[in-house]
């Protein structure tokens, strides 16, 4: 028994198994350093807060479960109850245990907003499909402005929602990523640009060339056709002197 409740060793497990609710691997996971000071912990004080779950799915508290199974401890869980906002309750649990920034509240309060309709439609007491957050909602939520919302709505639809929302990356980061990678492309349109502008210099002068050639070519015929010309009125007047004098004979 440890602090009020009794974890069991592999003997006093049950056959029952957890799968990782998708709105709990938005914040990322743990450093290696970070997770084996969890094991430690539990190893030494027993897990001290439940996790959460919801249909056989962890909502919060992955990491403990893992640190459970390898310590080969009877996880201690609790079912939330029905109506939780799973994105609020998500956001308020990793808020304040992993420091996030306002860039990372943004960014799963938005992600969790997307899986809500497509994975389990949100609905009021009438049993109305509930629209998706507004910037305003969103922002309130999150604890942030409008413009940081509708920042990170754009680097999301760019594929960057995960990336913010674990810390990896920050919108000056991708802001940053961004303008270099049109300052590349710029580069590699100009390079396009001037290499183009080259072989078409370079065909020019290849045509200049075959040109002079043709021209050269031509000269060289002309004065060939002349000289056969002029061959052919020598022998024709060669022929005409020899008619004649043999008409005298």
């Amino acid at each position: 028994m440890r602090n009020g409740f009794k974890q069991m060793g592999r003997r006093g497990m049950t056959d029952r198994r957890f799968t990782r609710h998708p709105l709990s691997s938005l914040c990322g996971d743990m450093d290696a350093e970070s997770f084996q000071a969890l094991v430690n912990d539990i190893r030494d004080q027993g897990q001290l807060e439940p996790i959460d779950v919801v249909c056989d799915e962890i909502v919060d508290g992955w990491h403990r479960y893992r640190a459970c199974q390898l310590l080969e401890l009877e996880p201690k869980t609790r079912v939330l109850p029905e109506g939780v906002e799973l994105a609020e309750y998500v956001l308020g649990k990793n808020a304040h245990r992993r420091h996030m920034t306002a860039e990372q509240r943004a960014a799963v309060v938005m992600l969790a907003a997307e899986w809500m309709p497509a994975h389990r439609p949100a609905t009021t007491e009438k049993g109305d499909t509930v629209s998706p957050l507004s910037n305003e909602v969103a922002a309130a939520r999150a604890g942030v402005s409008k413009r940081t919302i509708q920042r990170v709505k754009a680097q999301i639809r760019a594929g960057h929602g995960e990336a913010l929302a674990t810390g990896s990356e920050t919108l000056r980061s991708l802001a940053a990523k961004a303008r270099k990678a049109a300052a590349a492309e710029a580069r590699e349109d100009t390079g396009k640009a001037v290499g183009e502008k080259r072989q078409e210099r370079s065909m020019v002068a290849k045509l200049r060339d075959q040109v002079a050639f043709l021209k050269t070519e031509v000269e060289r015929r002309d004065a060939r056709i002349a000289e056969l010309v002029e061959e052919v009125e020598r022998l024709t007047l060669q022929r005409d002197e020899l008619i004649e004098g043999g008409d005298r004979d």
